[in-house]
């Protein structure tokens, strides 16, 4: 039986059934947007924190709004040309389409990767800054080196300790330390806690193998041994006898957690069976009592024998084991995923290193391409305090020499501008009609720091194309800061743990790339597998087209109104 109405419309409405279905889908999508969208106005009006403005790259986003809008026109042109029954041309103007959309998703692919891989730290005083951390290695004597692409170092150096090395020079010797880097070395971003360790106690319940790997991969290539601290015995009966499992001066390794964790599991697993056969003969003798059924059971539980029989079935357990290293042991760590203090740091699965953190090796180091101090300046005036002598009173400002030039040129630019902008004339409240922006006030953005740097305006459109540029000329200009992991409260790559902003832009924008990965698979398919249709009944596959690009015209439509609102305001 064959369906009707899925070529010919219906007389009454004019509509066959597959266009019936299309707008029932967009309806919902409209739905699903508009909430999304709705979130973002009240969220950002309502924020209590300095909303980005303008944080994303414009020229990526209006060259993608082009795309889309062109792609819209050869859509219709595809359809037009099947009604028309011309292929050739179908095929043409369908793999422009494709084309635009493939060229979409390799721009936003631009900009995600830029935007995963730029640095932002909240310092405990509400400043921000954003930029790019610097690559660092560390060599087999645990020593963590700085590799910077610009061939110098911005960290003093500690009893040599910490040596740096232009990264055009590796296989030579580093000025600074003299040191061979032939050897070669594990290169992190110079964003870690590096923790050197003397003891490292491991729970047998809880370790990750991957955590315990990682730890064995860093203390090998160190050369240094992490064994076990005196023997570790038992049992997971008391049928059997008490054994030695582990001898002391054994090295760490997966084999030997995973055997121990096997016997601590069944001797834990034979305590839990006893300890409810204790409980069950407990409340069995509550239960015999003469009273029992008259009295809640909650009145008579402090009543509860335990019958101290059981407790002789009852094996010892030790869910710990600690381990020492040969010599102090340089372990680079994932910020994210340890809790340290200067004398401890424990690890996701609950392994505990203890020694003593490198406060040199554990800053953060970053060429900062802005420099926000509009959440200082906020705080200040909820308090009541001039905002501009907040700001003086910053860790940067009084730490950096570098930053604090910058910022007097800042102001002074900022006066400039004002005196400027009085030229459009004054309120009635004898105020300047126009005056510059809290962000413009208080936040030296990327160009701000080239203009002053260069000592005149800079467009810099293209060079910051995905965002800040890093390797072009204008990055000299971007001040070198070491942050202190003591002065941090919050550091994340542009992603959805920053803030609010950016939980909302990855969530539309992904969303919204993969309505285009969709789009891109049902008109691929009318393109290369179509023509099986087409030979058989055009009209039918000119409908399919049809409903293919209206879905297409609903993502173009969602990004004409993203665009704006994301990139512009």
């Amino acid at each position: 039986m064959e369906i009707p109405y899925t070529v010919t419309a219906r007389k009454d409405t004019g509509l066959y059934n597959a266009k019936v279905g299309i707008w029932l889908f967009l309806a919902s999508e409209v739905m699903l947007f508009g909430g999304l969208f709705s979130g973002y106005v009240f969220l950002r009006v309502y924020a209590d924190f300095p909303w980005p403005e303008r944080a994303l790259p414009v020229v990526p986003g209006l060259i993608n709004t082009f795309i889309l809008i062109g792609s819209s026109v050869t859509v219709v042109f595809a359809w037009a040309a099947l009604k028309m029954r011309e292929w050739r041309k179908f095929q043409v103007y369908m793999s422009i389409t494709l084309l635009c959309a493939l060229i979409f998703l390799g721009l936003k692919g631009v900009e995600y990767s830029a935007k995963l891989n730029h640095q932002a730290v909240r310092m405990k005083d509400f400043v921000i800054l954003e930029g790019h951390t610097h690559k660092a290695k560390m060599d087999s004597h645990g020593h963590f080196k700085a590799i910077h692409a610009g061939g110098h170092a911005s960290l003093p150096e500690d009893d040599s300790k910490i040596h740096f090395v232009a990264a055009e020079s590796e296989d030579s010797h580093s000025e600074h330390g003299g040191d061979d880097h032939s050897e070669g070395g594990t290169k992190y971003e110079y964003n870690q806690v590096v923790f050197k360790t003397e003891e490292v106690l491991v729970d047998l319940e809880k370790f990750y193998d991957p955590v315990i790997r990682d730890l064995m991969v860093q203390a090998k290539n160190q050369g240094c041994e992490i064994t076990l601290v005196g023997d570790y015995s038992a049992r997971s009966s008391v049928d059997q006898p008490v054994e030695v499992l582990a001898k002391d001066g054994d090295k760490l390794s997966l084999s030997l957690l995973k055997k121990l964790r096997h016997t601590y599991l069944e001797g834990k697993s034979n305590n839990a069976k006893i300890r409810t056969a204790q409980n069950r003969d407990g409340w069995a003798r509550l239960r015999s009592k003469d009273d029992y059924e008259n009295r809640p059971s909650y009145q008579i539980k402090d009543e509860l024998e335990l019958n101290p029989d059981f407790d002789k079935h009852i094996v010892d357990l030790t869910s710990s084991l600690t381990f020492k290293t040969s010599k102090p042991c340089s372990f680079v760590l994932s910020p994210r995923k340890v809790r340290e203090s200067a004398t401890k740091a424990i690890l996701k699965d609950g392994t505990g290193l203890f020694g003593s953190m490198d406060a040199h090796a554990s800053s953060i180091e970053m060429a900062a391409d802005a420099i926000d101090f509009r959440f200082v300046a906020q705080r200040a005036i909820e308090k009541g305090i001039d905002p501009l002598v907040a700001i003086e009173n910053t860790w940067l400002i009084q730490n950096n020499p570098q930053v604090a030039e910058l910022w007097k040129k800042h102001i002074v630019h900022i006066e400039e501008k004002a005196e400027e902008l009085k030229k459009h004339g004054y309120g009635k409240d004898g105020k300047p009609k126009r005056v510059p922006t809290d962000t413009e006030r208080y936040r030296m953005g990327w160009q701000d720091l080239v203009n002053i740097g260069e000592g005149k305006t800079v467009k810099g459109v293209m060079s910051g194309f995905a965002g800040p540029n890093h390797k072009d000329d204008y990055a000299k200009h971007f001040p070198e800061i070491l942050v202190p992991r003591e002065e941090v409260n919050l550091e994340s790559k542009f992603t959805p743990r920053w803030n609010n902003y950016y939980a909302i832009y990855f969530l539309i924008t992904g969303l919204h790339g993969l309505h285009v990965i969709g789009g891109i698979i049902v008109l691929g398919h009318f393109l290369f597998f179509g023509k099986r249709i087409y030979v058989k009944n055009p009209e039918h596959l000119a409908n399919r087209v049809e409903v293919g690009g209206l879905f297409w015209h609903f993502v173009d439509l969602v990004w004409i109104f993203l665009f704006p609102i994301l990139y512009l305001m």
